[in-house]
């Protein structure tokens, strides 16, 4: 089999110079808005100073960007490709071995390390995703795809525990609040997107570790934990823990 050429993707035509170009200034457009995201905030983010720190005409990047709101759906598509990438790994290397004698209880602690860790390495990426909303600006459609997959990693080992014995069967109380009929048709999305055939307080559950897994990490991360949680990382671990126990995971 011959090999590949640069840059070309098997049943894909070969990149054209100009795209390859493209792609390079794009990165760069990209990395720049990133040192200005960390710097200013997302509502100050300005495509002129991005240019000029750029050294290009503010009119040459609208050939890559149509404004302001284009470059921030940009860098939001790529931080939840990214946490969910880190996310579906850890899910990946915790499923990798069929003979693994590990618990769902213990796979059900991987993505929650692995998003804790991404965010501590990208703090201001997971404030753009998960932190206080730009006014006047509304996220692309197309984030729903990632921010699923980082869901699904997240309740796998749920998931797995729900279609075996080591799942509360029950059904009917989370935490000792019914699980109603009303309760279950307000998470029905997520029922049927993520958990076909679980019963209420499974999704329950679910749903409250996936809220309490983004409100951890954004406490200790914009500082609210500081001389409050001296061991932030252990009350990371008994905290999760504890959120996959109410959602049936058992050692």
């Amino acid at each position: 089999m011959a090999p590949l050429a640069a840059g070309s993707i098997p049943g894909s035509a070969p990149r054209t110079a100009r795209e390859r170009v493209h792609e390079q200034v794009t990165s760069e457009i990209l990395a720049v808005a990133r040192t200005h995201l960390a710097r200013d905030g997302a509502a100050a983010l300005s495509l002129r100073s991005i240019a000029r720190d750029l050294q290009m005409a503010p009119s040459a990047l609208y050939r890559y960007f149509s404004g302001r709101d284009a470059l921030l759906s940009a860098l939001i598509l790529g931080a939840y490709e990214s946490v969910a990438e880190a996310a579906a790994e850890a899910s990946d290397a915790a499923y990798a071995s069929a003979e693994s004698a590990e618990s769902e209880a213990e796979r059900w602690m991987a993505v929650p390390r692995a998003v804790r860790s991404w965010a501590l390495g990208h703090p201001h990426e997971w404030g753009l995703i998960f932190g206080s909303p730009v006014p006047g600006y509304e996220a692309p459609q197309e984030t729903v795809v990632p921010y699923a997959r980082l869901a699904a990693a997240l309740i796998r080992p749920i998931a797995a525990a729900q279609r075996s014995t080591t799942a509360n069967d029950s059904g009917t109380v989370v935490a000792g609040y019914p699980a109603t009929d009303a309760l279950g048709a307000a998470l029905e999305p997520v029922s049927e997107a993520l958990l076909p055939g679980a019963q209420t307080a499974t999704v329950v559950a679910a749903m409250q570790a996936w809220t309490m897994l983004i409100g951890l990490i954004s406490l200790e991360l914009f500082g609210h934990w500081r001389n409050t949680v001296l061991d932030p990382q252990l009350f990371f671990e008994a905290t999760v823990r504890q959120a996959g126990w109410m959602a049936g995971l058992r050692p």
